[in-house]
């Protein structure tokens, strides 16, 4: 970038061109970033972020002199850029310019171009005029709808290198065997792999029959081999804290249904009772945790998690007197929005949808008011919910 196309961004700030004096403040970068990439109006142009301008006058303020301070700043930034709470990771470039002798940071955004939409901790950013604002459902809509070939969510789009030969194919062939003596006609049943893209569980891609993530997370032969983060991992620990003692380890891997089966077992060898106030002559043992609660929350953390893009796992963490549950991704649509639990959205719907169909899960929406009914039932404290690029959910022992 020259020194006149510099200045042209520093007429003023429109939908491609935003200023900031500092690149410290994540809360107000991250969104910044995003609403760039998004590029609501659908300008198909780079945008701009300018740092070390002021927003008020336009005037470069002045970053300081090249070297190791100002490498480590932009470093830093390219870093926060990369996290987890901003996703998809959009393509951008950082470079140190200068102008009539003073420095300046300037980030270029390149338009995002495949659905899912940008989003800053699951909330999506866009820029109207020359202000970045959350993106309401209708931008949202609009941001979709112009690209209707990539809309797809990320769990039903064909995944590049999979072949129908890493499916269980005994499991697949058995539901396709039954499905097809369901109908008046067998005879014009379709083929199986036109049966698996009519069940949305993969497509032609370049000619060839291609699985989905769907597919694989549900009825693959080696999920991990494609989704190294597609599993859970549970430590016990004999304290209060991560520096205690492991008293027990054991990592879900395989398919969804096959780590949704394990950690249900684990957790029912692990709820232990404890005495309950007396009634009367009566002792009563409860839970120190509900067990349905507990499985709630299992479901979700397979269910709901990010998948793309990260190789982390998802983590149940089980000490002395809590369980902190986490998975990669903050709440996804209009789940991020209200009380936790209280809207509900779907980040990976057709992963949800076969494990409706194979009975792991409910589809109504109504998980996390449950896990909140069943604690309150049984005398635990309220869940506490953190989210900062993973969603941890903190549920505390009876007492």
């Amino acid at each position: 970038m020259n020194s006149e196309e510099l200045r042209e961004l520093l007429k003023c700030e429109d939908d491609r061109t935003e200023w900031k004096l500092s690149a410290k403040d994540a809360d107000k970068i991250l969104p910044a970033i995003c609403a760039l990439a998004n590029d609501l109006g659908d300008s198909r142009r780079p945008g701009y972020l300018l740092i070390g301008v002021d927003p008020k006058t336009g005037r470069v303020a002045d970053l300081g002199q090249r070297g190791p301070a100002l490498d480590q700043e932009q470093q830093s930034l390219a870093s926060r850029l990369q996290s987890s709470r901003l996703w998809p990771t959009p393509a951008f470039d950082i470079q140190l310019h200068e102008l009539d002798g003073k420095t300046l940071l300037v980030v270029r955004v390149d338009p995002y171009p495949v659905p899912p939409i940008v989003t800053v901790d699951g909330m999506p950013w866009v820029r109207r005029a020359a202000t970045t604002v959350r993106a309401t459902p209708a931008d949202q809509d609009r941001l979709r709808e112009r690209r209707p070939l990539k809309t797809q969510p990320f769990d039903v789009r064909p995944l590049a290198g999979a072949t129908v030969e890493d499916l269980d194919m005994p499991a697949l062939e058995e539901r396709y065997e039954a499905a097809r003596e369901d109908v008046d006609d067998p005879d014009v049943f379709p083929s199986f792999e036109a049966w698996l893209t009519q069940v949305q569980l993969g497509a032609p891609l370049q000619g060839t029959w291609t699985p989905n993530p769907t597919a694989i997370l549900v009825f693959g032969r080696s999920p991990q081999s494609f989704f190294p983060g597609a599993k859970v991992e549970l430590v016990r620990y004999a304290g209060e804290d991560i520096d205690g003692p492991i008293a027990f380890r054991r990592t879900a891997t395989g398919t969804l249904p096959q780590q949704l089966d394990v950690l249900w077992a684990q957790m029912s060898a692990h709820v232990t009772e404890i005495p309950a106030p007396a009634d009367g002559i009566r002792a009563p043992f409860v839970p120190d945790y509900p067990l349905e609660a507990l499985k709630e929350m299992a479901r979700n953390i397979v269910q709901h998690r990010q998948y793309e893009g990260t190789n982390a796992p998802a983590r149940i963490e089980w000490f002395e007197d809590r369980i902190e549950l986490s998975n990669p991704g903050g709440p996804f649509g209009r789940a991020s929005e209200g009380e936790f639990g209280s809207n509900s959205d779907y980040r990976n719907p057709m992963v949800t949808d076969w494990l409706k169909q194979l009975g792991y899960v409910e589809q109504l929406g109504r998980g996390i008011r449950r896990v909140r009914k069943h604690l309150a039932k049984n005398g635990n404290p309220e869940i506490e919910v953190e989210v900062d690029g993973f969603t941890r959910v903190i549920v505390r022992r009876r007492v």
